[in-house]
């Protein structure tokens, strides 16, 4: 097996081989040692070596006894967070359709894309106007949303911090956190009260509940969250009535992506 020459000037070799040893093994070759990796992948016994103990390390292969390597069960990890990512906004949308139905307001579910907030499943009530120009891959500034605060405030804060040093920062109205010491503690807030809460920080007068959709390595994979506007709604009511409906919509789609 060999690498393609097609390559973009930033491509990287290194992973590309490690990829190619990883590639190597399949159900008629599953225990194979330095000599066979090297004839698989074409590369030389003493760096499909390093690429192999690298490997080893990471925890992507096994180095048994008998000097042979094996795929070792976190290679399933790959392939499971391809197939939740795959299958979230199918599993999300019924549960957004039953929230827009009983609360007659917006739903979304949203995933972190950069320093953007992707939309990737979304219930617009009938009645309402605002929002209505918001669909299905949608990108919105992180920092200005509840679901851009879902979605970061549960990672570490060096990931958080290289995000926020990643965006254009830029007030959208007087609420908006353009600081990352206050951004920091609007999330810090977050993660104690267990949601994000959103008050007109990207537009005046919107306000918005989220909270983060874990996979089941406990990581953030997405948010959902319910938006309304501060005329027919008060903080209040947010807090009493839509997030308990929040909560058990998360739950469920938690529960389903943990099965």
């Amino acid at each position: 097996m060999t690498i393609e020459s097609n390559q973009s000037n930033y491509f990287v070799q290194s992973v590309a081989k490690g990829f190619e040893v990883l590639n190597a093994f399949n159900a008629s070759s599953t225990h194979l040692t330095l000599g066979e990796l090297a004839q698989k992948t074409g590369i030389n016994k003493a760096t499909v070596r390093r690429f192999a103990l690298t490997l080893v390390d990471l925890g992507y292969l096994r180095l048994n006894h008998d000097n042979r390597f094996q795929l070792s069960p976190k290679v399933l990890n790959l392939g499971h967070d391809y197939l939740e990512s795959l299958n979230l906004p199918d599993l999300g949308q019924p549960i957004l359709e039953t929230i827009a139905t009983q609360l007659k307001e917006s739903t979304n579910l949203a995933i972190l894309d950069g320093s953007e907030v992707v939309y990737v499943s979304r219930v617009n009530a009938a009645e309402r106007i605002v929002g209505a120009n918001l669909r299905v891959g949608s990108r919105l500034p992180y920092y200005a949303t509840s679901l851009g605060k879902a979605l970061v405030a549960w990672i570490p804060e060096a990931e958080r911090r290289n995000i926020w040093n990643q965006s254009k920062i830029e007030p959208f109205t007087e609420k908006t956190l353009i600081t990352f010491g206050k951004f920091e503690e609007n999330l810090a807030q977050c993660r104690s009260q267990g949601f994000a809460y959103g008050d007109g920080e990207l537009e005046e007068g919107l306000r918005s509940i989220a909270m983060p959709i874990f996979n089941r390595k406990g990581e953030t994979i997405a948010a959902m969250n319910i938006s309304t506007h501060m005329l027919r709604t008060t903080k209040e009511k947010i807090l009493d009535n839509y997030l308990p409906v929040l909560k058990d919509g998360v739950e469920k789609l938690n529960k389903q992506i943990a099965y």
